[in-house]
């Protein structure tokens, strides 16, 4: 018996390989950009510097396509009736090393908008032209609609009417984490990576870390840091945003360079200077009258963005894969716990991934700031059935009993007025727990352990017992992790461990 897809073949192959009057293909950089170069603002740093329309993902507009009906039907071919008269781009790039049997994925897109083009090629590591690819994405900005069809059978993404950037690349690593889940035993992970060497009780050792967080938590902060080391110690930065993690506890890497949110970037020096040289490609930042880009200038949009090489972000190399993950951090902004705490078992820590928690800031809600926010995985992109991820998590670490997993709170402790959680603290902290020179209690109102002390000044400032009693304290978790459990419930399927465990 065919199945919907079977019927329609035609248009899944129509949809992978779109028609067009011609096709541009194996253009470099150079070439890419002098196409895109007409839309270009003039500046000062001498950066490819775009403005776009559509400002920040359409998650409203997109559908998750897995039956084709006469609507989905009748606008693809409006579609390819249109691209029939236009010319278009296309770029082949690899998703992973090289040298680890990489995903190679199509990106197809109207020449009008070489921009998106130039920003792809300069965000993966392109490869020679291939006419098949694991993943598609096809582009068309200027489509009077705005809509998002994702294909995960087909392995396919349709952008229509969005000119952003970053709606490509995540249409792209959505589907490779969709395929690392589906096809790879693994899970994808919307995380950085870094190797940390430190000294430990054995010697000198190489630690691999993965670092979670949502927009604000300080996860590009932390992935980016050299957390104060100097040699022999010292960090090696891998990947800023998505890493494709494996049954065999080791990550996989997926972009040649860094696509970063620009809003902050005036503090972070090691970013900054990425951001600031000339081969870094600009996005919806604000140009002065005198030609100087202002990335502290949110006229724009506060979603300022910025493609910036690896080889000018210190403590960098070539490599984007972990070849073994020994920790991985929930960074999560709260007002109401230590630093940092260990997590007691996989099941703890499937449960931390599947709350994906964050607490709302002034800048979001002024009226809702120290409520919590939870995206599944810290990850907006995840395509269906969330819970699988949960318990793929798990499986994984139960395989891989050396992976510890600790709760990093990035906000502040006692209260929104409380004492502030500075990025120098939380560095300490991962630094004492990768080292192991921290040594662990249990906190039976928290459900983890935490620190005995932290080497850190004023350190009792981070103990929540300063701040509240025992019973204050525990009326205070006690709520919070029956808001947890209630949220967990609702994921069907997911391991009743992993809902009991927090």
């Amino acid at each position: 018996m065919l199945s919907v897809y079977d019927e329609f073949q035609p248009f899944i192959t129509a949809l992978r390989h779109p028609p067009c009057r011609s096709l541009l293909r194996d253009l470099s950089n150079q070439e890419l950009a002098a196409i895109a170069s007409f839309e270009s603002v003039p500046n000062n740093q001498g950066s490819a510097l775009y403005v776009t329309r559509i400002r920040s993902r359409s998650a409203a507009f997109t559908e998750i396509v897995y039956s084709m009906d006469e609507e989905a039907l009748s606008l693809l071919k409006q579609v390819w009736d249109y691209l029939r008269w236009q010319q278009m781009i296309r770029v082949t790039a690899r998703i992973g090393a090289h040298d680890k049997n990489p995903m190679i994925a199509n990106m197809y897109v109207t020449r009008r908008y070489a921009r998106i083009a130039h920003m792809f090629a300069a965000n993966f590591a392109t490869e020679a032209d291939q006419d098949t690819a694991d993943i598609v994405t096809v582009v068309v900005p200027e489509w009077h609609q705005r809509k998002i069809l994702v294909f995960p059978q087909y392995r396919t993404t349709c952008i229509l009417g969005s000119d952003y950037y970053g709606e490509t690349k995540m249409a792209t690593l959505r589907m490779a984490m969709h395929i690392a889940r589906e096809e790879l035993g693994g899970v994808g992970l919307h995380a950085g990576s870094k190797i940390v060497r430190v000294n430990t009780p054995r010697g000198l050792e190489e630690k691999g870390l993965i670092v979670f967080g949502l927009s604000g938590t300080g996860k590009t902060t932390i992935t980016t840091s050299d957390h104060g080391l100097e040699a022999p110690e010292g960090v090696e930065v891998l990947q800023d945003d998505i890493n494709l993690l494996l049954p065999n506890g080791k990550a996989l890497g997926t972009e040649r360079n860094f696509y970063i949110k620009t809003d902050n970037v005036m503090k972070q020096p090691e970013i900054l200077a990425a951001a600031s040289h000339s081969s870094a490609i600009i996005e919806n930042c604000w140009v002065d009258d005198d030609g100087n880009i202002n990335f502290n200038n949110h006229a724009l949009t506060t979603n300022g963005r910025a493609i910036v090489f690896r080889d000018k972000i210190p403590n960098t190399s070539e490599k984007i894969d972990l070849d073994r993950v020994d920790a991985i951090l929930f960074n999560m902004r709260r007002y109401d716990t230590p630093p940092i705490c260990r997590l007691m078992s996989p099941e703890q820590a499937a449960a931390f991934y599947m709350l994906g928690e964050s607490t709302i800031t002034s800048a979001e809600d002024p009226s809702r700031v120290g409520q919590a926010k939870r995206v599944v995985g810290f990850d907006p992109f995840i395509i269906d059935n969330p819970h699988v991820n949960g318990n793929r998590l798990l499986r994984i670490l139960r395989d891989n009993p050396h992976i510890k997993c600790y709760i990093v709170n990035t906000g502040r402790i006692g209260g929104r007025d409380g004492a502030n959680m500075t990025p120098d603290v939380t560095f300490k902290a991962i630094v004492g727990a990768l080292s192991e020179r921290i040594n662990w209690k249990y906190d039976d109102i928290l459900g983890c352990e935490v620190p005995e002390a932290l080497d850190i000044p004023n350190a009792e400032q981070y103990d929540p017992y300063t701040h509240y009693s025992r019973e204050e304290y525990a009326q205070i978790m006690g709520a919070l992790r029956k808001e947890r459990k209630d949220y967990l419930v609702k994921f069907k399927g997911l391991a009743q461990e992993v809902i009991s465990a927090v």
